[in-house]
């Protein structure tokens, strides 16, 4: 999924992620629940550095392990807001309502909906 910089920007800024965090988390987003080696696959990474990139995923609230590797996202609105809430609260930082965090929540959230209902 191809996101403006704005929004590239949000994931690595605010949400405080990585590039390849970013990448797996918008793959779930986009394809629905995928098993490890199918997200190693996609993005070219062996399974150990995978897991280790979707355990940090699952520390931040972003994804949750379905069953034994396989893999999904938590609602858009859900992961991005929580994430951003946690970080404020984590820097001790006043939490109050962010635009841009909201808007890529919503334009999030069809990509999500439609790989769930295929």
């Amino acid at each position: 999924m191809f996101l403006n910089s704005n929004y590239n920007n949000i994931f690595t800024k605010d949400l405080q992620l990585s590039n390849i965090e970013t990448k797996i988390f918008l793959l779930i987003i986009n394809k629905g629940m995928l098993e490890i080696d199918q997200i190693s696959k996609e993005l070219n990474l062996d399974n150990s550095h995978c897991r280790e990139i979707i355990e940090s995923l699952i520390n931040k609230k972003m994804i949750l392990e379905f069953s034994k590797n396989l893999f999904e996202t938590f609602h858009p609105r859900f992961a991005i807001i929580n994430r951003y809430k946690t970080l404020c609260l984590e820097k001790e930082m006043p939490w109050k309502k962010n635009t841009m965090i909201d808007n890529l929540a919503i334009v999030l959230e069809q990509p999500f909906e439609a790989a769930r209902t295929k």
